[in-house]
C-alpha cells in the first residue's frame, strides 16, 4: 500500500490537500464514539460527519484511532501516514499514541489554508464559540 490517510472531522472535503499529498493512499476514518463524546460532538454534527464521509472515497471503521490505526498500518505494512494538520489536542494525542505504537512510521501533517486568521487560538470546545470570533472575518466583503 502506498500509504494511509487518517481522515478526521476537520478535513471532510474532497479537495483537502491531504488527498493530493497522499495520492494513491487509502483514506480511513475512525468512528470513535468516546472521542465524539469527549469532543462534545452532538448527534446533528455526527450526522453531518457521516453524510460528508459518504461523499468521499474513505473507509469508515468504528473504534479508537490509536487502536485501529496501528492494526491497519501493520496489517498492510504501511510506512507513510498522512494526517490533516489540526490544533485539536485530542486528535494530536491520538496521533502521538499511533506513532509510539508503530516503529518506523513516517507521518506527514498536511496543512490547509485556514478558514480565517484569528489573533488568538480559539476555544475549540464548541463550534459556536469559534464562529462568534471567526464570522466577522469570514463574512466580510470579498471573503477571507
Amino acid at each position: 500500500m502506498a500509504g494511509l490517510i487518517w481522515l478526521h472531522e476537520e478535513a471532510l472535503r474532497a479537495d483537502h490537500p491531504v488527498f493530493a499529498a497522499g495520492s494513491g493512499a487509502t483514506a480511513l476514518f475512525c468512528w470513535d464514539v468516546d472521542y465524539m463524546a469527549a469532543a462534545d460532538i452532538g448527534l446533528r454534527r455526527q450526522i453531518f460527519i457521516y453524510e460528508s464521509l459518504l461523499e468521499l472515497d474513505v473507509t469508515i471503521i468504528r473504534g479508537v484511532a490509536s487502536q485501529v490505526l496501528p492494526l491497519v498500518l501493520r496489517r498492510d505494512q504501511v510506512k507513510q501516514l498522512y494526517v490533516p494538520d489540526t490544533p485539536n489536542p485530542l486528535i494530536r494525542q491520538e496521533l502521538s499514541k499511533v506513532t509510539d505504537a508503530v516503529a518506523g512510521l513516517a507521518v506527514e501533517l498536511v496543512s490547509d489554508r485556514p478558514f480565517v486568521q484569528l489573533a488568538a487560538t480559539p476555544n475549540l470546545g464548541r463550534f459556536f464559540r469559534y464562529w462568534n470570533k471567526a464570522r466577522k472575518q469570514a463574512l466580510r466583503r470579498g471573503g477571507v
